[in-house]
């Protein structure tokens, strides 16, 4: 494979180079968009001649995808070509490698009948309107042609987001011109269409097709596929748990064939089904998960026939008919805070009752705070998919609602001591719902998470000043391991240090020195920034106050990506010195992002002599800025182990687009000051645990000391979570 990287100026002068760099060698694939082209001036043509060896290269413009290179390509072959001395050229296929079913599929693009046509792309076919005429660049088609391509799947795509609909009659005329052999390779993905498409397709083909639930945009570390859902916009929502399924023909309800554990460190009990203790199960279905007893239900089918909802995440808790017993309430409601935070924000909950009507489904505009759960009344449902019991929606707001409903039922009993259901049906006339009680559990607790709350308020409260508005860091990842935290007593904390207090404002001498030190940089971050300020328009009414942003922002990403390190360092020295106005526009840029509110988790360094020893009731100071992280995946190797309630730290989304995974980080400015709950010490395999509460004054602390459960309780809970999660290693320079 030879890739020749031209500098400016006419290629044609550069072409007897190439032969003196290669001679002696072959045979030889040419990477070099067009170099295969027919005419008899073809380098490739030429360069097998002065080489007298085999040449392959493309004739059309070669693009690369996970598993293969790909000849785009609309006049002559559009494929590779093959260039022998003194012989024709021979075309081959447009991928490389070669899949095990690119001799099976149409090459070139083939019409399915008055509506669709059939374009050749790296990971199979696109079944896609005929107009607009296909454009690899446009927005639509980036995501399609950019899919990996696989060695034993041929994916076939179907539909695209604002074009007309494919019949599924010309769905079936695609797949029944393929061989047998290649049909039990495909994989059907529904493009910004109705999930229900593998259904219909299966019905009338009359054989097992198998579909992916949303676009298999890349392979997780297991080798198997990752799989996100799209809307009708062509918007990526959240990654399914069901990533394919085998529809069969006159099925109502169809075959989970792959999938992705939910939830890390929970045992499987069968395929799918994973074990939540209390006689307790979570099973993943295409709609979502679903939180059940350990007996087979009776009339599963209602729960496991839901399609996909790339607009929705559904937890259905319960069985549809069945009153939900208090141990399958306390575990779905509980599970809601494990869950990923991508899958949270778009999390709709379905709690089960045999009483209740299925509601319709909520508008998308977050209601405020309600003081009670709304009850479900007896109204049909007119949508396509059905409903099972009283449901809230994954804003912030109607979570946090839904789970104080589940503590207040846990907290009472009925007369008779028995618990008869979640939430009981009630007349419309009834101002109130009226609950039933759950025999209330020695062990099991329901939380509602601080972010949970403080998110709710905010929802309910918007701020009327667009500049107060919290602003959505989202950074493209993965980032570098943030550094090691460094405690220090206040007692040993220098009185002569220079820091910046946490409440900084930047000024116009700190930006304008920020955007001369960054250089080069500044610009590529700057662009990242108003990319994110887009849905911001109000912002660019005062050009003064969007570039303060800009430059704020741009300051902090510049830090987090790449500096990092250099400016924990310095900040801990204590001497800032050209630093200043650096540091400056990141505390600055940290005010502007989202609070976060609950629990954290940051990994710190142990002595020679092993961890150091600490006592309830010190208080700790890291005086650089500590990076912690909200829900993490992994431990660090050998250190010690701090977990944080969060005043006052900022939230960072790090999403990694190659992992399709988003990792939430929590910064906090310098000098933040930390009390130490309690801790627990090394044991065996277990480093020591040091729990901590932020100190942000007494308002805060007043206000912390009334989330019931405590404050403690969440922190000694998360420790016990991060201890079952799998470790990295990190080296760490002395």
């Amino acid at each position: 494979m030879v890739v020749v990287d031209f500098p400016g100026g006419d290629q044609s002068t550069f072409w007897p180079h190439v032969v003196t760099a290669l001679s002696g060698r072959g045979p030889i694939r040419l990477a070099v968009s067009h170099a295969g082209t027919m005419r008899p001036t073809a380098p490739a043509q030429w360069l097998a001649e002065q080489l007298q060896a085999e040449v392959v290269a493309p004739d059309g413009v070669l693009t690369t995808v996970p598993g293969a290179a790909f000849v785009v390509g609309t006049q002559g072959y559009g494929s590779w070509v093959r260039f022998q001395p003194n012989a024709s050229p021979m075309p081959f296929g447009r991928r490389f490698p070669v899949p095990q079913w690119e001799a099976m599929d149409p090459n070139s693009p083939w019409p399915t009948g008055e509506i669709g046509i059939s374009e050749p792309i790296p990971a199979g076919l696109w079944l896609r309107a005929q107009q607009p005429p296909f454009d690899p660049a446009a927005q639509d088609s980036r995501p399609i042609v950019a899919l990996p391509c696989r060695e034993n799947v041929l994916t076939v795509v179907v539909g695209g987001p604002g074009q007309s609909a494919i019949p599924t009659d010309e769905v079936v005329r695609l797949l029944t011109a393929l061989p047998q052999a290649a049909r039990s390779r495909v994989r059907l993905v529904p493009y910004g269409i109705d999930a229900a498409l593998g259904q219909l397709v299966a019905d009338q083909l009359g054989e097992p097709i198998a579909m992916f639930t949303g676009l298999p945009v890349g392979n997780l570390r297991t080798g198997g596929p990752a799989v996100i859902a799209v809307d009708p916009r062509g918007q990526q929502t959240w990654r399914p748990f069901v990533t394919e399924v085998q529809c069969s023909p006159h099925e109502s309800v169809p075959v989970v064939s792959g999938y992705r554990a939910p939830v890390q460190g929970l045992a499987e009990a069968s395929p799918g089904v994973f074990a939540l203790g209390d006689g307790v199960v979570l099973e993943v279905v295409p709609s979502g998960l679903w939180v059940r007893e350990h007996d087979e239900p009776y009339n599963a089918s209602e729960v496991r026939s839901q399609p996909v909802d790339p607009e929705w995440a559904r937890l259905t808790v319960g069985t549809p008919g069945r009153t939900t017993p208090g141990a399958v309430a306390v575990h779905g409601a509980a599970l809601v805070e494990r869950l990923e935070p991508e899958v949270r924000k778009l999390l709709r909950v379905v709690f089960c009752d045999a009483n209740v009507s299925p509601p319709p489904p909520p508008p998308p505009p977050a209601p405020p705070v309600p003081q009670h759960a709304a009850p479900a009344h007896a109204a049909s449902d007119t949508g396509s998919q059905p409903t099972f019991g009283t449901q809230t929606t994954g804003s912030p707001a109607a979570v946090a609602a839904a789970l104080g409903a589940a503590a207040q039922a846990l907290s009472s009993r009925d007369s008779s001591g028995n618990g008869t259901g979640f939430f009981a049906a009630v007349t419309p006339a009834e101002p109130e719902p009226a609950y039933t009680a759950i025999p209330p559990s020695e062990t099991a607790t329901v939380t509602v998470s601080a972010d949970l709350v403080a998110e709710a308020e905010e929802a309910a409260f918007p701020s009327s000043d667009p500049d107060a508005a919290a602003v959505r860091f989202r950074v493209d990842g993965p980032l570098p391991m943030q550094p090691l935290a460094s405690w220090e007593l206040p007692a040993q904390s220098n009185g002569e240090r220079e820091t910046i207090l946490p409440d900084h404002s930047s000024s116009d001498l700190e930006r304008d020195a920020v955007r001369r030190a960054l250089g080069e940089r500044y610009g590529v971050h700057a662009a990242t920034v108003c990319r994110l300020l887009a849905q911001r328009p109000d912002a660019e009414e005062d050009p003064a106050a969007f570039e303060a942003m800009v430059t704020d922002l741009t300051a902090l990403l510049a830090c987090v990506s790449q500096d990092e390190e250099m400016v924990v360092d310095t900040l801990r020295m204590g001497r800032l010195g050209r630093l200043r106005p650096y540091v400056a526009c990141i505390v600055s840029g940290l005010n502007r992002l989202p609070l976060h509110s609950g629990v954290a988790a940051v990994w710190g360094q142990s002595g020679p002599t092993g961890p150091r020893r600490y006592r309830s009731g010190d208080v700790l100071v890291e005086h650089g800025l500590l990076d912690a992280i909200a829900n993490p995946t992994q431990r660090v190797e050998g250190a010690t182990e701090y977990l944080l309630w969060s005043v006052t730290g900022r939230r960072v989304e790090v999403a990694d687009r190659v992992a399709v995974a988003t990792e939430e980080r929590v910064v906090f400015p310098p000098g933040t000051a930390f009390r130490v709950l309690a801790v627990a010490e090394a044991e065996g395999d277990h480093p020591q645990q040091v729990l901590l509460q932020e100190m942000a004054g007494a308002a805060a602390d007043q206000e912390i000391a009334g989330l019931r459960p405590s404050v403690l309780s969440q922190l000694e809970r998360a420790a016990a979570n991060l201890r079952v999660l799998p470790t990295v290693q990190v080296t760490v320079e002395a």
